[in-house]
């Protein structure tokens, strides 16, 4: 239970801006009155993910997320309500009056424990740097690496003292529990033994992309122990998980975003010396194989990715097929190398930001010219390993999924090769040939490439329940958006609509709630805002009332540059809430037509008979008098 008051809790949601909060994870362009992006909660090609200012909401019309921004921080990270609303409190600078007590701290979910032990942990790293006298080493360490106060200070560096439970005993004397050290591998357990995992190490904390501690890189600066790693990371836990975290990524989100490219190396230093030298729009894989989860990652701010080797060959080799994921997901990849024995680290270094910045501009291709150049003069002189070559390069650019990008790249490696063209188009056909064959289940190879023709299933009747849920939501929907607006008649949507409906019994269960709200509200002499709907404690209400207030279609502003002028709905208000009411009516006495038709069947009073018959008919000539007003017969 959050024991954030609900006056705080409303503070926090009425400063949190939307288009900040999105902002602050995909990279958002506007168009019509809404910003669009490509969902950060599916993989998509074409942005269907829509941000509306004026309504404060989110909505996905591909996979259906929607909410406002504690929902947007909950869905994007995974958290609770109470950590959605932390972290929007500490964006905006609003004070939680709160105490994290070890007694609150049980309170939370596991997860949360995971965040608040690790929050700690990394506090107390960075403590020892600058208060134990051990801290000193790490110190020194990061001043001989190049590496600023400030730069410390940003990245929230630290060090772990040579002791065998420094930080265990600490943090059980400040009352957090030993189940939570362990589970997030800060505290390693061995025959009734526990101790620090991290010892004598510089520690680079791993953030989430909302800022939360999640693990550890450490680097040991024991030169005589040949026995532990130079590196040491956190095990995989419930918050961390290495395929989708990137060191450095919260730090250059902004930055990636606004330049519209992400410099991609392998190390923590390399991040943090390139940080420090102007280039913030850096991330690191911290050592592992790039995962399709951490190109989605940074899909989220920019599509374009300029990879930095070092001049390490056997370790580019290794490399490539990371970045035949990224050409997989349909972003554009650029590689630099760097002399041999340097890394980015080293490099900006010795040269300085300036000399740095210059050689990355000189040198970036594009992947696809750099891996055939590589593949090319290794197999210079060998006709087998040539084939071989242009096999492999083939099976690359055949991963890219914009037919314009592979015909580009076709024609360069054809000339890198010396090589037709064509025989390079051939062989990416019969591989994409092989690969139909291989996706039908079972097909022998001698199937037809196009399938046969298929009789389309007959269309399902709509059911009476269907036909009123999609006329009940209409009225809803207005409700919704026009509560206010003043119709012909002198009175309100929301008036003249309930008015109108107050005989008829909304079928839809959510539907009929939303009356319920309106009316109640209008009993206290106010309209419900959308506001309260947004934030209504109840999921489905919340859920329901941003797919109400969003359209996917909006006006193109090509209309207004000709000056032809198109009506907005609300311009036809009047006409439109009538006509609504009237389907609804007409669909609605079509229900009890046919459940009095039924009572018919099961009547043998000749007197019943009669009446049941006579109400019927009455029931009949409203329903041919709602079709007239209509103007048409609406077909089911």
């Amino acid at each position: 239970m959050s024991l954030i008051p609900k006056e705080t809790v409303d503070q926090i949601i009425a400063q949190a801006d939307i288009v900040e909060v999105v902002g602050d994870f995909v990279s958002l362009k506007k168009k019509g009155q809404n910003m669009w992006a490509c969902c950060p909660f599916h993989h998509e090609k074409s942005p269907s993910f829509s941000v509306s200012p004026a309504k404060g909401i989110y909505k996905c019309f591909g996979c259906g997320k929607a909410g406002n921004s504690v929902q947007f921080i909950m869905d994007v990270e995974g958290s609770s309500f109470p950590e959605a609303l932390k972290y929007l409190a500490k964006k905006y600078g609003i004070e939680i009056p709160e105490e994290q007590t070890v007694e609150y701290t049980q309170e939370q979910s596991a997860r949360d424990s995971l965040f608040i032990v690790s929050d700690f942990a990394s506090k107390h790293y960075q403590h020892n740097l600058y208060s134990h006298e051990e801290g000193n080493i790490g110190q020194s360490y990061l001043k001989q690496r190049g590496i600023s106060a400030a730069t410390i200070k940003k990245f929230e560096l630290g060090y772990s003292i040579d002791a065998w439970s420094d930080l265990t005993d600490a943090a059980l004397k400040e009352g957090y529990k030993q189940h939570y050290l362990e589970a997030t591998g800060l505290t390693i357990v061995k025959e009734d033994k526990r101790y620090d995992r991290f010892r004598a190490r510089v520690m680079f904390p791993i953030h989430n992309v909302s800022g939360r501690v999640v693990g550890f890189g450490a680097r040991t600066l024991k030169s005589n122990d040949k026995k532990s790693p130079k590196y040491l990371n956190s095990p995989e836990s419930e918050i961390y998980h290495k395929s989708h975290v990137l060191y450095g990524l919260y730090q250059a989100r902004q930055a990636m975003r606004m330049q519209d490219m992400c410099y991609l190396v392998e190390g923590y230093l390399d991040v943090i010396s390139l940080h420090q030298g102007g280039i913030e729009n850096v991330v690191s894989s911290s050592g592992t194989s790039l995962t399709e989860g951490q190109i989605k990652l940074i899909a989220r701010y920019t599509h374009n990715i300029t990879v930095l080797y070092d001049g390490d060959a056997a370790g580019i080799k290794a490399s490539l097929r990371g970045i035949d994921l990224i050409l997989e997901q349909g972003l554009n990849v650029q590689v630099v190398t760097f002399p041999e024995g340097e890394d980015p680290d080293s490099y900006i270094q010795k040269v300085g930001d300036t000399a740095f910045k210059a050689y990355v501009n000189a040198h970036a291709q594009d992947f696809i010219s750099y891996k055939s150049s590589l593949y090319a003069e290794e197999a210079k002189g060998n006709p087998v390993k040539k084939a071989e070559a242009i096999r492999e390069i083939v099976t690359t650019i055949a991963k890219i999924p914009d037919s314009i990008k592979r015909t580009v790249f076709f024609q360069s490696t054809s000339l890198i090769f010396d090589i037709d063209e064509q025989v390079l188009i051939s062989e990416y056909n019969k591989m994409h040939l092989q690969e139909r064959q291989q996706q039908k289940s079972g097909s022998p190879a001698q199937d037809f490439l196009v399938a046969p023709p298929v009789a389309p299933e007959p269309e399902k009747e709509e059911s009476v329940a269907d036909i009123l849920k999609r006329y009940e939501r209409e009225i809803v929907r207005m409700l919704l958006n026009y509560p206010d607006k003043l119709l012909d008649e002198g009175l309100t949507t929301v008036q003249y609509m309930l008015e109108e409906l107050e005989d008829v019994e909304i079928q839809t269960p959510l539907y009929a709630r939303f009356i319920e709200l309106i009316k109640e509200g209008l009993a206290g002499g106010r309209i419900p805002t959308t506001d309260e709907y947004i934030n209504y404690p109840d999921q489905e209400i919340r859920t329901a009332t941003i797919d109400l207030l969003s359209d996917p279609h909006e006006l193109s502003p090509g209309w207004a540059t000709h000056s032809i002028f198109v009506p907005h709905e609300s311009d036809l208000l009047p006409y439109g809430s009538e006509r609504a009411v009237l389907r609804l009516k007409y669909r609605y006495l079509e229900k009890l037509i046919d459940e009095e038709t039924q009572k018919l069947r099961l009547v043998t009073d000749p007197q019943e008979q009669d009446h049941q018959l006579r109400n019927i008919i009455n029931l009949k000539m409203l329903h041919k008098q709602m079709g007239d007003l209509l103007g048409i017969v609406i077909s089911r």
